[in-house]
């Protein structure tokens, strides 16, 4: 009889400590959704080239923070992993590039800091997004 009490009280307590988790969880989730709704952050599933001046760059996408002004047309900014072909040599480079993105196709100016000559890498190209 006292072991059917005590089953009986676990599960009961265990009960309410869920239904209590899940109603927490559920009111956090829509006032999250709620302030800022018309922000995004993720990685972008998408493949770019950019081309500057004696630069040639293959991007792919990485972390990026937009701001969504309608359904298709977002702004933002973005880290690319990129392989950067400069003096007929490709080396890797993280790229970092504001981005205007109009449903799956994406403008990026990505930047990769500096080359020997202490000359800025920059170069403008064009990329689609697939996820």
């Amino acid at each position: 009889m006292r072991k059917k009490i005590t089953k009986t009280a676990l599960a009961a307590a265990l009960l309410f400590s869920i239904s209590c988790w899940s109603q927490e969880a559920a009111t956090t989730n829509n006032t999250d959704k709620k302030t800022i709704k018309n922000v995004e952050a993720g990685f972008d599933g998408m493949l770019a080239v950019s081309y500057g001046t004696k630069a040639f760059g293959i991007n792919v996408g990485g972390p990026s923070l937009k701001y969504k002004f309608t359904k298709n047309f977002k702004v933002g900014v973005g880290a690319f992993p990129s392989l950067l072909i400069m003096d007929r040599k490709a080396q890797p480079r993280l790229a970092v590039s504001p981005i205007v993105e109009y449903r799956n196709w994406m403008l990026i100016t990505p930047y990769y800091g500096y080359n020997s000559k202490d000359r800025m890498i920059w170069t403008f190209g064009l990329g689609y997004k697939f996820i």
